[in-house]
């Protein structure tokens, strides 16, 4: 623990300041690649390992432009889902599990925090393989590897339950980072009580939130990269793919795409 592992105190008036304190680990991290992960679920894969052991992979990430998703998973029992020493360690036997229906994708009742990573994709695929997100959409919030220098920080505005990875990505995403799925590995989150009413009450708030941090976000990039001449190269493609599709600002974004507007 001494070797490895940092730990930071933070003393504040708010509590559940995630994006916050996803910055300050990122921050002060000792390595050059980094890993957006909650506290509450277990490593059931050695990912690092091959990580490590594909140049391909290792490319990418000294590039900048590819975060790598660790696909999610939850015990459909709260109760066999509480110790992580009996969960499974390879992929023969989580799909075991998911076709018995003890296991499926991480919050699957909210699958579209999920669904882009293409559950249905990865049960099929061949050893070894890595396959992109193709489907994005702005409500995911996968658990992601990705270059510490670099890559948008997270937005600090949100407190509590709600939005906040989501909007850490959405941003990367927009920036020009690409998704990857390692299909040979997975993590599994450890079951517990969530304060329902706080969640309930947060969400609420920060629905608003995300909804204006996306339109913001999306004319800062499509300024930015319109300026800088990224917005007609493989760079600005996810700005002019997903910022077109928000309500507020989608006649705004295609004048700008389309060359209308100065």
């Amino acid at each position: 623990m001494a070797r490895n592992v940092d730990v930071h105190l933070v003393i504040d008036s708010f509590d559940r300041q995630f994006n916050t304190w996803r910055n300050i680990a990122r921050f002060f991290a000792r390595t050059d690649y980094v890993m957006m992960l909650d506290i509450d679920f277990f490593l059931c894969t050695d990912f690092r390992r091959a990580i490590r052991s594909s140049e391909a992979i290792m490319q990418k990430l000294r590039e900048g432009n590819s975060a790598f998703v660790i696909p999610a998973f939850e015990y459909v029992n709260h109760s066999e889902g509480v110790d992580h020493n009996k969960f499974p360690s390879d992929k023969k036997t989580l799909l075991s599990l998911v076709k018995a229906n003890r296991i499926s994708m991480f919050h699957a009742l909210w699958d579209a925090g999920h669904n882009s990573t293409d559950y249905e994709r990865l049960y099929a695929a061949r050893p070894g393989e890595v396959h992109k997100v193709t489907e994005y959409q702005a409500a995911y919030e996968p658990y992601v590897i990705f270059k510490k220098e670099g890559p948008p920080w997270c937005d600090e505005r949100f407190i509590g339950y709600g939005g906040n990875k989501a909007a850490c990505l959405f941003e990367m995403y927009l920036s020009g980072v690409s998704y990857y799925v390692l299909s040979d590995h997975f993590i599994i989150h450890q079951n517990h009580l969530y304060e329902e009413k706080a969640r309930k009450t947060e969400r609420k708030f920060n629905k608003k939130v995300y909804a204006d941090f996306k339109e913001e976000t999306c004319l800062r990039y499509l300024k930015q990269y319109h300026e800088l001449g990224y917005l007609d190269t493989a760079r600005g493609y996810n700005v002019q793919d997903e910022c077109k599709k928000i309500k507020g600002i989608s006649e705004l974004a295609e004048g700008i795409i389309g060359g209308r507007l100065p």
